[in-house]
């Protein structure tokens, strides 16, 4: 195993770490951080929220938390601690001018930086030159798909033997497959609290902004509906931080919805240690997003056995086996093949429970969280030995 590393965690610092108002952001770092406590000690960084303590240590993991004033940065302050701590490894999560920032406070520091999607890496986020020059401050750079690596290495000129690929993973103490007795129990008193006992359920679970193509879901339900008027679909989510452009496609999606009228139902916000339930309930989970880098969502549902339809773009078909744990479209005729292949799906029980056996076991082999946690640790010891 060698010697226990000092890993310095910093999140984005938008939202907090612990508690349900994370992002799935907070959230994966927690579910690492937790899994590398063996093999090290761990420095978790963020902003500091409400009641929250500044500093906490919960078996081998530290929190420091700030509250950013006039004087100093969130970031000049994690800058401050980590040379004090002088961990090992510094990971940052999705912030590449955070790198720049700690290069050059700590010019000899080992630095990761973990980006999940084209966001952060983009206009009107950051120039393409000072993006360049901070992917230059990271001695190594983590993506979640290699969807995600072709797009940096294509934008951004970065080495490929700079970027390494580390698909995201699942709790399957948390997702458990549907059929298990405990389950089937938990999933019967969802169902009969919002009267869908027995229908056929669609869900989708995610933010509601116009890339993600939740309204290709609802333009397709009137077609839906007229074949099987027993489908009802669930939105859960939400746009997490409102604009007006982000609040004028909400309210696109409820004009859509009324033309369906008790076939769509809004969730809202479903927290994290909630959401393995509303998987188990669907029938299907639909993911028509325009270009998802990993999506998660797809291992949640597949880990719990409930198939997958989303759009062959993006990181996607890392993650669905085409026919086996769920059903690719074209991108280009989503609403077409989306009324297509529901209809095709949810006529034949039988395949969507072969599909979803075989989702629940494909995840288990490929997309745990001990499985992410093992790869990335692999990475900084790699990197930290090279120090020596």
């Amino acid at each position: 195993m060698g010697r226990k590393l000092k890993i310095a965690m910093i999140s984005p610092g938008t939202f907090p770490i612990s508690g349900g108002k994370s992002s799935s952001i907070e959230m994966l770092m927690k579910k690492l951080a937790s899994l590398f406590q063996n093999e090290a000690d761990v420095f978790m960084f963020g902003k500091k929220f409400r009641k929250q303590p500044g500093i906490e240590t919960i078996g081998s993991i530290t929190y420091y938390r700030y509250l950013s004033s006039k004087g100093k940065t969130y970031i000049n302050q994690c800058i401050e601690q980590l040379q004090e701590i002088q961990p090992d490894i510094i990971h940052i999560e999705n912030r590449p001018r955070f790198a720049k920032a700690v290069r050059l406070a700590m010019p000899k520091a080992k630095i990761v930086l973990a980006l999940q999607s084209t966001v952060f890496m983009s206009r009107p986020h950051i120039r393409k030159a000072e993006m360049m020059t901070c992917l230059e401050a990271a001695d190594a750079i983590v993506v979640n798909s290699h969807f995600l690596k072709n797009h940096m290495i294509k934008e951004t000129l970065c080495s490929p033997s700079k970027i390494t690929v580390n698909h995201l993973g699942v709790d399957i103490n948390q997702f458990q497959p549907k059929w298990h007795h405990e389950q089937k129990k938990k999933t019967a008193l969802l169902k009969k609290k919002w009267g869908v006992t027995d229908r056929k359920i669609l869900l989708y679970a995610g933010r509601l902004i116009e890339k993600k193509g939740v309204h290709h879901i609802l333009e397709a339900m009137p077609e839906l509906i007229k074949f099987d008027p027993s489908i009802v679909l669930f939105i859960a989510g939400s746009s997490l931080s409102p604009t007006s452009e982000k609040l004028a496609y909400e309210a696109r999606l409820r004009e859509l919805a009324k033309k369906v009228k008790g076939h769509v139902i809004f969730a809202s916000f479903i927290t994290h240690d909630q959401i393995h339930t509303w998987y188990q309930i669907a029938d299907i989970l639909l993911v028509p997003s325009a270009a998802e880098p990993f999506g998660l969502v797809n291992v949640e549902a597949m880990a719990v056995g409930t198939p997958v339809i989303g759009t062959n773009s993006g990181g996607i078909p890392e993650i669905i086996e085409h026919g086996k744990t769920g059903i690719l479209v074209d991108p280009e005729r989503v609403v077409q093949e989306l009324t297509w292949q529901i209809l095709k799906l949810l006529s034949d029980p039988e395949k969507i429970m072969r599909m979803g056996v075989y989702s629940a076991l494909h995840v288990r082999a490929n997309f745990t969280w001990v499985h992410t946690a093992q790869r990335q640790l692999a990475l900084y010891r790699a990197l930290a030995d090279k120090s020596l």
